[in-house]
């Protein structure tokens, strides 16, 4: 912690997203110039099942959840959302800290996790604690945190749930629009990707689907997606209508 605790370094683990930026000198990587690497951090290693949950450690890739049966068995969605995330390659080095510190709209397995009521363990100047996860994707901050580490997040067991996305193929690249659906405890909970400046979960939306609602007005008032190129508001608007309904639907017969 004392050498992230520098005011130019960064965590670096899987680097997927992180090296690209740097590369590609991204407003969010500057000031960077020392990489931290903690692939060696037994604490952020692994899935273990808990009573009601899973921890699930910031460095596990994409390819483990996938591939993981107790998530496939208790967090179908986020199983869901690894498997399509990136690449082959990609997603055996992407890691879940990754998809959850790297500032972009974007994030499949961190929409997935929002819909899962996920818990981050933090470590911060010496200290652990626990948030819950939706605070970090609220900051409005574009700039990874200096001296502070994820070291795991924990979910809700939850088998009722889906994730969906849409991009330019159905796996393998950047969601434009992607929505993932839980319901816990009777309660729907919705998380959407690409329709903000990162990840967020949708509460208004979320009631308009429980209560069979049109979700039109709720997303019109809770998204505000990115000005990128890639695909006009009305557009993404549609696109998040039509996933939310269709996870909804995959979530209440799991």
């Amino acid at each position: 912690m004392q050498a992230l605790a520098r005011p130019r370094a960064c965590v670096y683990a899987g680097g997927t997203d992180l090296l690209v930026a740097l590369t590609a000198r991204q407003p969010w990587t500057a000031g960077i110039s020392e990489l931290v690497d903690i692939k060696h951090l037994d604490a952020a290693k692994g899935i273990a099942a808990l009573r009601d949950s899973l921890r699930i450690g910031a460095l596990v890739t994409a390819d483990e959840l996938a591939s993981s049966a107790i998530v496939r068995r208790e967090a179908s969605a986020l199983a869901e959302a690894a498997a399509v995330t990136s690449a082959p390659a990609l997603s055996r080095r992407g890691t879940v800290g990754g998809n959850i510190v790297t500032p972009h709209p974007a994030g499949d397995v961190v929409t997935a996790l929002l819909a899962l009521d996920a818990t981050a363990e933090v470590l911060e100047d010496g200290a652990t604690s626990e948030r819950p996860l939706a605070d970090f994707m609220t900051s409005r901050s574009r700039k990874p945190s200096r001296g502070r580490l994820i070291v795991a997040v924990t979910i809700r067991n939850c088998r009722l749930s889906a994730f969906e996305k849409f991009g330019p193929r159905a796996a393998f690249s950047r969601s434009i629009v992607s929505a993932c659906v839980t319901v816990l405890d009777g309660t729907v909970r919705v998380a959407l990707g690409g329709l903000s400046s990162r990840p967020f979960l949708a509460a208004k939306t979320a009631a308009a689907a429980a209560e069979g609602h049109p979700l039109k007005a709720a997303l019109m008032e809770e998204c505000r997606p990115p000005f990128d190129g890639r695909a006009p508001v009305s557009y993404r608007l549609a696109l998040a209508d039509a996933l939310v309904g269709k996870a909804l639907l995959r979530a209440r017969r799991s």
